[in-house]
């Protein structure tokens, strides 16, 4: 395989296989039962997101039904009760309704524009309109809300993925050279169209590793072990006290992709 390969005037770096490898050998080292269980919640979260923010369903959701949302995305957690009061539920609601349903057919969106919006314009939208958080963490939301009630149609790009601004996060550690001044931009992307070549290209290597499930979600489960992973290490390097005190890279995955809250359909 090339090093680079080229699409839309865009060059994606192309990972390393060996790290790709290594990582996900050391993720089913966890245990067949922990990845299907994992997988699985996923799944599950997927069809909450879908059950409970259906187009005809959204506009009459309670408090607590948008809070039980937020309570499966890592940005907005701990802050749930604040987004909804600062915000207001009905300004909320139709922001989530412009970010899921904007651009369809007869939409009101939809008649301001020929086109559909882009990633960036859709997410950026929904992000001026939340309240009671900073604006990175509701890019982060709106790109759950995106990717988790339409998993086969977005990826997952959260700022704990991949940052370009201060280019970092998991996907960096699926090559060896340092993203740093510039570098990683070139590597990974700016845009979401750019990323969603790296992350597509981490799709293909672990089908051809082994992984046969269909579509995105277990590439979330991977970057989330990536990434949690990294943190442990870090976490124990720096802070020998908190050994036995600092949850596992499994755990830590978990939360990071907001699973670890049952789900309940109601």
């Amino acid at each position: 395989m090339s090093e680079e390969r080229k699409e839309g005037g865009f060059k994606a770096v192309t990972l390393d296989d060996a790290l790709i490898r290594d990582y996900l050998i050391k993720i089913l080292g966890e245990g067949e039962d922990f990845a299907q269980e994992f997988y699985q919640e996923l799944v599950e979260k997927s069809e909450f997101f879908q059950k409970t923010l259906a187009k005809d369903r959204l506009p009459s959701l309670k408090a607590e039904e948008l809070e039980a949302i937020f309570d499966k995305i890592f940005a907005a957690r701990r802050k749930k009760k604040q987004i909804i009061e600062e915000t207001g539920i009905d300004k909320l609601k139709k922001a989530i309704s412009d970010l899921l349903y904007g651009d369809e057919k007869g939409g009101l969106l939809r008649k301001k524009k020929d086109t559909e919006r882009t990633w960036e314009e859709k997410v950026d939208e929904f992000a001026k309109q939340l309240r009671g958080i900073d604006r990175k963490s509701a890019r982060d939301i709106a790109a759950e809300l995106l990717h988790f009630t339409f998993p086969e149609k977005y990826i997952l790009w959260t700022s704990w993925i991949w940052d370009p601004e201060s280019e970092t996060g998991a996907i960096v550690f699926l090559k060896e050279e340092p993203p740093t001044g510039g570098r990683g931009r070139r590597m990974y992307g700016e845009t979401y169209e750019q990323f969603k070549q790296v992350y597509e290209q981490i799709a293909e290597k672990l089908q051809e590793f082994g992984i046969k499930v269909k579509g995105y979600l277990f590439v979330d489960i991977f970057l989330a072990m990536i990434y949690a992973t990294y943190v442990d290490y870090m976490t124990l390097s720096t802070m020998h006290s908190a050994k036995g005190f600092f949850p596992p890279a499994g755990v830590m995955a978990k939360r990071l992709l907001g699973v670890n809250v049952p789900v309940e359909f109601t």
